[in-house]
């Protein structure tokens, strides 16, 4: 199953998203592993910021990751401006996605084995 997050408002804050929809995957018992993610600004002088967090990381570096994703971006009609895959527990991952001038996050999880593909044990 696959969730798409799409924001209503057209300017927002790339750290308070991410932040709410890790609070949404944390109650689904899903943690932040790492993440890499881009900014390009539509409107100026194209300057790609790349923000990662690695994994293992300490509180002190995942407090520096969201600070530095405290801006504003607008995610509305236009070219995308956020790009980036975060990485969550249990082969669970966000990826960054746009249509038609819209654009959000993704939540998808790995698919589970078919049961056509179990074998049988003794």
């Amino acid at each position: 199953m696959i969730d798409n997050i799409t924001n209503t408002r057209s300017t927002m804050n790339a750290r308070e998203e991410l932040q709410e929809i890790l609070k949404t995957q944390k109650e689904k018992g899903l943690d932040l592993v790492c993440a890499d993610i881009s900014y390009e600004e539509r409107w100026g002088d194209n300057s790609k910021e790349e923000i990662t967090l690695s994994h293992p990381h300490t509180k002190e570096e995942a407090e520096e990751f969201f600070k530095a994703l405290d801006f504003k971006y607008d995610n509305g009609f236009g070219t995308q401006e956020l790009f980036g895959t975060v990485w969550l527990t249990y082969g669970v991952w966000l990826s960054r996605w746009e249509y038609d001038g819209s654009e959000g996050w993704q939540v998808n999880r790995c698919p589970g084995i078919p049961n056509y593909l179990r074998k049988e044990t003794k």
